[in-house]
């Protein structure tokens, strides 16, 4: 089995929740007697189902605390499967380098993204900031990131056109609502619990601190602290 990391560093990928940010390729080579068909599997797939699908593909049952769901009927017969196994599934952010809370739920048609905290477009991690890359973007990116985002995924697979800014259509409403209630819901049954700033900004300083300590770097000319990289006072002024 292999598989690739979360994001490559470039802007609007790693430590993001776009695809870019949020999808992997994982290639999976099953024992040479069970004499599959190679094949190409497509369907919406969590880190969740990894462990479940694997448990079924070996015939042992899966505990009752494993989280996720099988995929190997539909691995082992695409043509009997009617429906997929997942129409959506859900990613986190919280930190990377920085405290920078964010919420997602996709489906193949829409990318519905909350954000808790007010954070520039992007906030760009040390090991993009300062690339080639990262400076071209840098002055591009200070403006404030939207409360709420969702993206057509047929018409706008690179999620470049938020559909909640400006006058949204009835229908685009009633989609960001439906997201929006099933990501709410996915929160209360985890329990998912978003520090407040001031001790997430804490935590992201400590572990900045420790990684310098422990890696001998010097420190970047980034602060950990998401306030200091900020959004351009004028256009959050204009927010206001």
């Amino acid at each position: 089995m292999f598989l690739t990391d979360h994001g490559p560093a470039f802007p609007r990928a790693k430590s993001t929740l776009y695809d870019a940010g949020t999808g992997i390729a994982m290639v999976i080579r099953p024992p040479s007697r069970r004499e599959f068909a190679p094949r190409v599997y497509d369907e919406l797939f969590s880190g969740v189902d990894l462990l479940p699908t694997l448990l079924d593909l070996l015939g042992i049952d899966m505990p009752a605390d494993v989280d996720g769901l099988s995929h190997a009927a539909a691995l082992l017969g695409a043509d009997t499967v009617a429906e997929p196994v997942r129409d959506h599934v859900y990613t986190t952010k919280t930190y990377h380098d920085s405290f920078d809370p964010i919420r997602a739920i996709r489906t193949k048609e829409f990318s519905y993204i909350e954000n808790y905290v007010p954070r520039p477009l992007l906030d760009l991690p040390w090991d993009i900031e300062e690339s080639p890359s990262g400076m071209a973007v840098a002055q591009f990116v200070k403006s404030p990131r939207p409360q709420r985002e969702l993206y057509d995924l047929r018409a706008d697979p690179t999620e470049t056109t938020n559909l909640l800014t400006g006058d949204a259509a009835a229908k685009i409403d009633a989609v960001a609502a439906d997201l929006a209630v099933r990501l709410h819901d996915w929160r209360q049954r985890t329990g998912d619990v978003i520090p407040s700033e001031f001790a997430g900004t804490r935590i992201a300083e400590r572990y900045t601190e420790t990684y310098l300590r422990i890696h001998r770097t010097a420190p970047s000319s980034r602060s950990a602290i998401a306030a200091d990289r900020g959004i351009e006072e004028e256009a959050a002024s204009a927010n206001q």
